[in-house]
């Protein structure tokens, strides 16, 4: 019978020879066998080695390690405001700039001065507008969070706190809604901005705090319609995207600044009986209307920061000289990057010129430091101080309170340490004086600037979160 599984005769002796594949991956004359595993590219080279990352270290494209970066890369605003303040604003005042804003410098010098006796009240103003949950109310419900092993309780408590962030900011938020308009109308084809125009002046830009109720049915029935039309006529794939996500946002953030909302959110978590036992019967309305009084007068407390915003404004369109913008915007920066969402500590920015000494200084303050503590030990409040005094130096403070007792190091300039030896006597006494007990307190010459995150280590948590840059 004829062979019909070979298809030729075979050769003598070669039967029983296992069949192999002819080529091998260990033959050193192959060269770059396709890895199915993987996703090459031409040159052979893997193009998943952006996803093979260490468990251990941070996500090395995404937006919070970008933060990271810039963070170690800027110097701290005291750094940089030290050369604006104890010089160039005064010779800018005197060089012939626009009188305007040599009024706005001048305004700004006046508003700093302060007596020793004017000190604690300043500092509590600050402190007072550095967030915008402080306050009794929200001290409670700090501790109720802290407290509480309800997760629906937490849930409604942060909707809460959600709801009056932008209930407090609606005015805030609607200028930006303007703002997002006005650059969208730029953008447009001229009949297109036209019409847009007209729709915005349906727009109540005198809105009282929380009445969103109008301007929002304008917005989400009028404009957003129209916008969504041009799009679908024209395929914009532009900066008009770009502005229409953002107005987008904002609207949202509108709507929820509705002060009927912050209402009843508050009301829902007086239905617990952990809140109801600490605020009794609180009428919701009367206590919203105390919430954007407080509010308002802590926004009218930090008018000297208003006002060296203003400044550095202006000195990045160039008022104050074309050579002086990089000046401005580095300082600008390094402020925004304290304000940054991933930025977990409370920032303050302190400009004084007491009893005719000019200095600027800054606080980085944790309330939550966790280094170290163990098992049901009580928070600890770590605080970062950095100061420059002028004709004096740059002087870093670092100091831990934990019931009461403090832990202190300063690091100064050599020539005060040299000139003075009872800085530590004289800290001690200050600190007593205040009902504060030392742990331990230590004065150092400071060699290079302390960085924020060799006091805060906690920067560094978020080493392993979700990438989310695109």
């Amino acid at each position: 019978m004829s062979n019909i599984i070979k298809v030729s005769t075979p050769v003598s002796g070669y039967d029983n020879t296992s069949r192999t594949n002819p080529i091998s991956t260990n033959d050193p004359n192959i060269n770059n066998i396709t890895d199915v595993n993987k996703v090459t590219r031409p040159d052979s080279k893997s193009s998943n080695t952006d996803y093979q990352q260490n468990n251990f270290v941070e996500y090395q494209n995404s937006n919070y390690e970008g933060f990271l970066k810039v963070l170690k890369g800027t110097p701290s605003t005291t750094e940089l405001m030290g050369d604006l303040m104890f010089a160039k604003m005064g010779n800018l005042v005197n060089s012939g700039i626009n009188e305007n804003f040599a009024q706005e410098i001048s305004k700004f010098l006046e508003m700093i001065k302060l007596s020793p006796e004017e000190l604690e009240g300043y500092l509590k103003n600050q402190a007072g507008g550095v967030t915008k949950f402080g306050g009794a109310f929200f001290d409670f419900l700090r501790d109720a969070l802290f407290q509480s092993n309800s997760s629906e309780l937490n849930s409604k408590i942060l909707d809460l706190l959600k709801k009056y962030n932008d209930f407090s900011a609606s005015n805030h938020i609607l200028n930006n809604i303007l703002i997002d308009i006005s650059n969208l109308s730029k953008s447009l084809p001229k009949s297109y901005a036209e019409q847009m125009l007209e729709l915005t002046k349906l727009l109540n830009e005198n809105a009282k705090s929380g009445d969103t109720t109008k301007n929002t049915e304008i917005l989400k029935k009028e404009i957003i319609p129209f916008l969504s039309k041009y799009i679908k006529y024209t395929n914009d794939f532009g900066r008009v995207r770009d502005l229409i996500s953002s107005l987008t946002l904002n609207i949202a953030r509108y709507e929820n600044a509705n002060k009927n909302g912050f209402i009843d959110a508050f009301e829902e978590i007086m239905h617990y009986n952990v809140i109801k036992e600490k605020l009794g019967n609180i009428d919701s309305k009367t206590f919203a209307d105390v919430l954007i009084q407080i509010h308002t007068e802590k926004s009218q407390g930090s008018q000297s920061n208003q006002s060296l915003i203003n400044i550095l404004e202006r000195g990045i369109r160039g008022e104050a000289g074309y050579e002086n913008i990089d000046m401005f915007k580095g300082i600008l920066s390094s402020m925004l990057l304290n304000e940054s969402v991933y930025m977990p500590l409370l920032h303050m920015s302190l400009p004084m010129n007491i009893d005719g000494n000019m200095m600027y200084s800054e606080l980085w303050i944790d309330p939550d430091d966790e280094e170290g503590k163990s098992g049901e030990e009580e928070r600890k409040t770590k605080l970062l101080i950095k100061f420059d005094i002028k004709d004096v130096g740059f002087f870093d403070l670092i100091i831990l309170h934990n019931k009461g007792k403090i832990d202190m190091q300063l690091f100064c300039p050599e020539k005060v340490l040299a000139t003075d030896k009872g800085i530590k006597a004289g800290l001690t006494e200050i600190l007593e004086r205040n009902g504060l007990a030392i742990n331990s307190i230590s004065v150092d010459k400071g060699k290079t600037p302390i960085s924020i995150s060799q006091v805060f280590p906690k920067i560094y948590e978020r080493k392993n979160s979700v990438n989310v840059k695109i």
